[in-house]
């Protein structure tokens, strides 16, 4: 990988830095090989030799939808929204990027596959080593040989996702809504995230809090990653939800993207939700799929070496 130089300087760059906090993403324009302007204006230093990865951004039209060839927004989005769910180890092998932390959720623990290269052997003897089930995320309108090669193995399909996006928007969120920079105990206890907050804390984002006579009635995340703003963990107490707040929610977040993109992900089958995200201008910008082979098959049976 090549060094960042003084020619360098001025160019719009994403930076993965690995240091003893781990991994983390700052994205901006260079303003000496050391140092870049991020787009809130703040200058933040780095040091050369933490970076683990780097890159141009090449600027294509500001919009959710259009720029690029479909397939490389796809792949891109995909990159992005990883950067907001960052694993505890990571691996890429030519287009696939090997997650695990700690097998407690599905999508830090599988293999982000970002091209068409076959990497199944690789994939199966890489989490079997982490004593953790193989596990994939493909888009499969990009990679149908792939997902019916994956199927022959035994990998089967857990879930699809719809990826949804929506252009920049100004929202002012209602003055109930309340936003910190970390989750609190109440808020990771209503996923059980306890045990992923070191994951969440890689990742530059927003927590939503919503109380009524103390009691927490609903959280949400937003998450940022160079032009993008991530939308999850979005959660409306049963007792109050059919109220419009789930609505509301959105919106609170949608305030604190400060001019990027949108996106969130939901489960095909979580009509309502769907429903919801199409009313408020998102619409589908492609369809994500997990696959997971069971542990019980043999790997000296299963591989093609």
């Amino acid at each position: 990988m090549r060094q960042i130089s003084d020619s360098d300087i001025g160019k719009r760059v994403t930076i993965r830095l690995h240091d003893e906090r781990g991994y983390r993403d700052i994205v901006g324009h260079l303003i000496s090989p050391t140092s870049l302007k991020n787009r809130h204006g703040e200058l933040i230093d780095f040091d050369p030799a933490k970076i683990y990865i780097w890159r141009e951004i090449n600027e294509v039209a500001r919009t959710a939808t259009s720029g690029a060839p479909l397939s490389i927004r796809v792949y891109e989005l995909e990159r992005i929204a990883n950067q907001t769910w960052v694993a505890l180890e990571e691996e890429e092998f030519n287009s696939w990027i090997f997650r695990a932390d700690l097998g407690v959720t599905r999508r830090a623990n599988s293999a982000l596959i970002l091209g068409t290269d076959n990497n199944i052997d690789k994939c199966i003897s890489w989490y079997r080593e982490r004593n953790l089930q193989p596990t994939v995320s493909l888009v499969p309108d990009l990679n149908e040989e792939l997902d019916a090669e994956l199927d022959r193995r035994g990998f089967q399909k857990l879930l699809d996702l719809e990826v949804m996006v929506k252009d920049p928007v100004e929202r002012v969120a209602d003055q109930d809504f309340q936003f910190f920079d970390y989750p609190s105990s109440d808020w990771l206890s209503v996923h059980s995230d306890e045990k992923i907050e070191p994951l969440l804390l890689r990742t530059r984002a927003k927590y939503l809090e919503l109380k009524s006579e103390g009691k927490l009635i609903a959280i949400g995340r937003i998450a940022f990653a160079e032009d993008w703003a991530i939308i999850s963990r979005i959660w409306v107490a049963p007792e109050f939800r059919s109220k419009g707040i789930g609505r509301k929610v959105l919106h609170a977040l949608e305030s604190q993207s400060n001019g990027a993109k949108l996106a969130l992900q939901v489960q095909q089958e979580n009509e309502n939700a769907y429903k919801l995200y199409l009313s408020e201008g998102y619409s589908t910008h492609h369809v994500g799929r997990f696959r997971s082979q069971s542990q019980q098959i043999n790997l000296s049976q299963d591989c093609q070496c």
